[in-house]
């Protein structure tokens, strides 16, 4: 939607340009003005591409985005040992999924829409070639005759290359020209019979648009419309660039040699004989004016201070250049295209984690843009230019979340789960000091592996909020025995606490000498914790343990 919108709004001003230098040129030659919107238009093509294939820009500007405050989190109990300090490590889902919205999406319904106007434009334009095809199989191929012998030495006047077909069909309204390697000139059924001038004034207009090209032109601005046909702009281009293209060809019939006065009389007769027979189902040009067109290209006629001269090479390229100057680096201005990380965190029962701080830094600029999730456990970090990210998140009784991301042609989506965090604790025994008098005696009754209401994790709706922990306390210490004859040492280890609050592995994570180890082994498996329940249901956690022998 994002790559749409960009789009949509770079093709606009490319189009702007084009009108605006139609408009500044309006005392020119057609011929130029109608190069300047095709120029306009093939850039405008092209937009989407450049989009793609050129390399994103970043600009250095530092942004934080605000705290976003959501509905509470239940009350967590807090109370715990003063030697006993609690962590958490996050642990996220290793691929990412597509999260469960609510309600219905309102860019889905717009690309939608997009698409389906993009389809039925494309229809009519397919649903037109078609016909175009079917009408030159039902035509009869003109070898000789005056409009061949007429065509011939038109050609050759204008420099024509490529062979110029002649069809003559069954309709009496039908005069028009397409094609783009085998041009091809529809002609009435009743054109055998048209005067020597009205042959050399029609033919003249027909292979004009021949020589320059219209017809790839006006198929291109088809294809334009069609992409973005909502863009009122887009419209008066694609009109435009046709009126343009005829005027142009009106000009180089003039420049062959025949008077203005005298081609008003055949567009007037023209324009009488078809009637309103028209052949907008065609996508293809023709002499016969449209009503709309119909006074402003006689009165171009009739004007002998109008400039008819055609576009020299050196003005093309010029003029090429000009445009080019001023639509390239809007087409190619792809540097700040933003994108969203977003995702969702639970804990390791499923239930979702509201009032969950998520931070994405930019690595690159040094900007912090902060969010916090909501009622739903759900987060959501809009508006982040490519480059890369430093994903960070945390909340009292979870541990600080730390991921590298890289945002480069994609949004981003996580589903995080948190687990319970890791006790902390850390002794000092000293040689020959004499244990705590309550050393090996249980501090209390241990409380049940069960919560009461008030601890209950709370629903709202279907929606089940987690992160309800309690907080294992200790209720059993056993301090351990210096071994004699043994030098200080640090022993450090993890030790797993079951659901019942007992000790289950320990495991030294350091080179310490033995005798310290296993004397710090035999002490901690002694030790007993109240269970620690997460949303009232007892689960298992780790411990480290840092035991200092001075």
């Amino acid at each position: 939607m994002i790559l749409l919108l960009e789009a949509a709004i770079k093709i606009a001003l490319v189009i702007v340009i084009g009108l605006i230098a139609v408009v500044i040129f309006h005392r020119r030659p057609a011929a130029l003005r109608h190069w300047m919107l095709t120029t306009a238009i093939v850039v405008s093509l092209a937009t989407p591409l450049m989009i793609i294939l050129a390399p994103s820009w970043s600009l250095p500007v530092e942004t934080t985005s605000g705290v976003t405050r959501n509905s509470p989190i239940a009350p967590r109990d807090s109370r715990s040992d003063a030697r006993i300090g609690i962590t958490a490590t996050i642990q996220s889902a290793t691929t990412s999924r597509t999260i469960r919205q609510t309600g219905v999406n309102p860019a889905v319904i717009l690309v939608a829409i997009w698409i389906i106007g993009v389809a039925v434009n494309l229809a009519g334009l397919s649903v037109g070639l078609w016909r175009l095809r079917r009408t030159a199989v039902r035509a009869t191929i003109v070898h000789d005759g005056p409009w061949a012998e007429t065509a011939r030495t038109l050609s050759e006047r204008l420099g024509l290359r490529r062979p110029v077909r002649l069809l003559q069909s069954d309709e009496p309204a039908l005069l028009m020209t397409w094609g783009l390697f085998t041009p091809k000139v529809l002609l009435p059924i009743g054109a055998s019979s048209w005067h020597a001038d009205r042959i050399r004034v029609v033919l003249a207009h027909e292979l004009a648009h021949v020589q320059r090209g219209d017809w790839i032109v006006q198929i291109g601005s088809e294809l334009l419309r069609s992409a973005c046909w909502f863009n009122p702009l887009v419209w008066l281009a694609s009109s435009r660039v046709r009126f343009e293209g005829e005027r142009a060809c009106d000009d180089a019939v003039v420049n062959l040699g025949v008077g203005g006065g005298e081609y008003a009389e055949h567009l007037l007769d023209l324009a009488r004989q078809f009637g309103r027979a028209r052949h907008h189902a065609f996508p293809a040009v023709a002499i016969v004016p449209r009503p709309t067109s119909l006074e402003r290209r006689v009165t171009a006629m009739l004007n002998v201070h109008i400039d008819r001269n055609p576009v020299s090479r050196v003005s093309r390229l010029a003029t090429l250049a000009v445009l080019l100057a001023a639509a390239l680096p809007i087409a190619l201005f792809a540097q700040n295209r933003f994108w969203t990380i977003s995702g969702s965190i639970v804990d390791p029962s499923n239930a979702v984690l509201p009032g969950v701080t998520v931070v994405a830094i930019d690595t690159t600029r040094g900007a912090r843009h902060q969010v916090e999730t909501n009622r739903t456990g759900r987060f959501e970090i809009v508006g982040l230019p490519d480059g890369a990210y430093l994903l960070e998140a945390g909340v009292p009784g979870f541990a600080t979340y730390r991921q590298k991301l890289t945002l480069d042609g994609q949004d981003v989506n996580r589903e995080i789960t948190l687990q319970v965090g890791t006790l902390e604790e850390t002794i000092s025994v000293t040689r020959g000091g004499a244990p705590p008098s309550f050393d090996g005696q249980r501090w209390g009754s241990p409380r049940p592996a069960t919560c009461g209401p008030s601890e209950a994790a709370p629903a709202t709706g279907s929606i089940r909020i987690g992160g309800q922990i309690r907080q294992p306390r200790k209720i059993r210490h056993v301090s351990p025995v210096y071994p004699e004859g043994t030098t200080p040492g640090l022993v450090r280890m993890e030790a797993i606490i079951g659901i019942d609050g007992l000790v289950q592995e320990t495991k030294v994570t350091n080179d310490a000498p033995p005798a310290l180890a296993q004397a710090a082994v035999d002490a901690v498996r002694q030790w007993e914790f109240d269970p620690t329940l997460l949303n009232c249901l007892a689960i298992p956690v780790t411990m480290t343990v840092t035991i200092d022998f001075n």
